[in-house]
């Protein structure tokens, strides 16, 4: 059987055993890929599929450990085959990582800049999304890596993730404000306090609810937005508060608004997540280099073809 051969017993066994939707998939005949089946259970004398009145309904046990070893098979093909064109003087090819807006605002400008000047001939696809729209697009494989906060609800035994930045959120307000003269804020401070927060797109947005939910209390939100200039600039002459990951305050004009820590802070950890595998391309391993050189060691970063 031969590498084309598996991708043809695999993509069986994910369409449902429906070899109509799978011809369709491998754009191959039905009758060609039933005959496919049938000489290779044949030859081998082995059956890999379960019937009910002769249609495809299931796996033996031996198409069971079958399809994992062809999963597996596949995978390494895959990664011999981009590692080829990888390992020639010009490194090529094409990455996809998802980053949440305020995450690429707050953390990444400067490391995209570096990353996409030192390697001309790799194209960085960046998807600018919500974290529960790029968890989806992550779960279906249709991007490489994501940038997302903790908790990610992905599951461990399928999805890795590294720390790239670990800090916490804080509160923006007017220096006015009679909160601004306190050392640290406690959330009890926020009971019927009128905030600014992030919409429901956020998961912050969902993270501060959670957290005024624990803490018995109920605050007045007067101001819900995608935009966190915007919920800044609107503490600027009024008693509103908001709250906002605290490296913000590295991109703020700072003239009336006061940032507070708090005493028991949400903190707001960034991960990389991406799936788990046997092996890792080249392009694949110095994204993961890259970014754990530039925010966890502070080292500047390489060229692809100076990395490993």
């Amino acid at each position: 059987m031969d590498i084309t051969q598996l991708k043809y017993f695999v993509c069986i066994v994910e369409s449902d055993y429906n070899l109509s939707a799978a011809s369709k998939k491998l754009h191959i005949s039905q009758p060609a890929l039933t005959q496919y089946i049938r000489k290779f259970e044949d030859e081998e004398g082995i059956e890999l599929f379960t019937r009910m009145s002769g249609r495809l309904n299931g796996l033996t046990v031996s198409g069971e450990n079958f399809y994992s070893n062809a999963k597996i098979v596949i995978e390494q093909y895959n990664t011999m085959y981009k590692e080829l064109h990888e390992n020639s003087s010009s490194i090529k090819g094409t990455v996809t990582i998802g980053i949440p807006p305020l995450v690429l605002t707050v953390l990444f400008t400067e490391y995209l800049a570096q990353i996409i000047r030192l390697n001309p001939t790799i194209r960085f696809n960046i998807v600018e999304e919500g974290a529960y729209e790029l968890r989806r697009k992550l779960l279906l494989h249709e991007i490489d890596f994501v940038v997302i906060l903790q908790p990610t609800n992905l599951n461990n035994q399928i999805y890795a993730e590294d720390i790239i930045h670990k800090d916490q959120l804080t509160a923006f307000m007017c220096h006015k404000n009679k909160l601004s003269k306190k050392e640290k804020i406690q959330w009890k401070d926020f009971d019927h306090a009128s905030l600014a927060i992030f919409n429901e797109t956020f998961m912050i947005h969902h993270q501060l609810i959670k957290k005024f939910e624990t803490e018995s209390i109920k605050p007045n939100i007067v101001l819900s937005s995608s935009l966190w200039d915007f919920l800044l600039e609107s503490t600027r002459s009024s008693d509103y508060i908001t709250i906002l990951p605290a490296p913000i305050h590295n991109h703020i004009r700072f003239d009336g608004i006061v940032e507070k820590q708090f005493e028991q802070p949400i903190y707001w950890h960034v991960v990389l997540a991406y799936p788990i595998k046997t092996h890792y391309n080249r392009i694949e391993r110095y994204v993961r280099k890259s970014m754990h050189d530039f925010f966890i060691e502070n080292k500047p970063i390489k060229p692809i073809n100076q990395s490993e």
